[in-house]
């Protein structure tokens, strides 16, 4: 059986779970002076199990979460079904409190203590691995190996990449040894609809956007699409990371520059990196 660990911080799970508790708070009152209808615990069930399995590396935790707060409806008495389901939150509250222990006692935590990494450093280090993606590139696909290696030459010439999933993929995996509460097409409420951030660190407030050019694409339509994103974005510090690989963007340094803000300026710290380099 596979270890549960955290897929974010401590902190911000505890700030989740301590979130929906005070939803079931309200919802225990509601039930208490019958303002609410039956549906609503099931709904605030639902919402936790999302949170539960953003949290958590497995999805043993929220199936728990559901066996131990299951509620058997009374179809002949309402009374009884109300009073089923206000037994149901209070065994959801001691759940939610008992999890909650178990993450301040490090129960979930990986052997990795990021502790010493503050968010200067932490931004140091993304900016580190992005402008220097290409050197991994070269070290990784195109330069020659080791004779006595299993990995042969013939066998790197066969990736490519083809399009930005494939850019998201490696430098997730270039971040997530170092930050391994890193998480991977996070979906957000923007407003108005949902967005999507393709790498996030949630304990840095960092975002990680990926674009990879095609070649239908021109400049202008890509600095329509990071205008949205640096506008829509919610972080502390946003990194646009662009890998041109049709090579359409004039004047890299000045459209860099366009697309950079300081934090006083603007509602995050924004930065871009482009890499055109790569013969790949």
């Amino acid at each position: 059986m596979s270890r549960t660990n955290l897929n974010t911080s401590p902190k911000i799970a505890i700030q989740a779970i301590n979130n929906k508790i005070d939803g079931l708070e309200k919802i225990i009152m509601q039930y208490e002076e019958n303002k609410s209808d039956l549906h609503a615990f099931e709904d605030w069930k639902n919402d936790v199990k999302k949170t539960l399995d953003q949290i958590f590396s497995e999805r043993a935790i929220s199936r728990d979460f559901f066996m131990e707060t299951k509620v058997f409806l009374n179809k002949f008495s309402e009374i009884d079904t109300i009073n089923k389901i206000q037994d149901a939150c209070k065994k959801a509250k001691v759940f939610l409190e008992h999890l909650k222990s178990n993450i301040e006692s490090g129960v979930y935590l990986t052997e990795t203590n990021d502790d010493s990494i503050d968010k200067t450093m932490a931004s140091i280090i993304i900016r580190r691995i992005l402008k220097n993606f290409h050197m991994h590139m070269k070290a990784m696909y195109q330069d020659a190996v080791h004779g006595n290696g299993k990995i042969k030459k013939d066998d790197l010439d066969h990736i490519r990449i083809g399009n930005e999933y494939d850019v998201q993929r490696i430098v997730y995996s270039l971040i997530k040894p170092i930050f391994p509460y890193a998480r991977l097409e996070k979906f957000d409420d923007a407003g108005y609809n949902s967005v999507r951030y393709d790498i996030t660190l949630d304990e840095y407030g960092i975002v990680i956007e990926v674009k990879c050019t095609r070649p239908n694409m021109t400049e202008r339509k890509i600095t329509e699409e990071l205008g949205a994103d640096s506008f829509h974005y919610k972080a502390d510090y946003l990194f646009l990371f662009i890998f041109d690989k049709e090579k359409i963007i004039k004047d890299s340094e000045v459209f860099a520059k366009a697309f950079t803000r300081k934090k006083q300026d603007f509602d995050k710290e924004l930065e871009t990196i482009i890499i055109q380099e790569i013969t790949f």
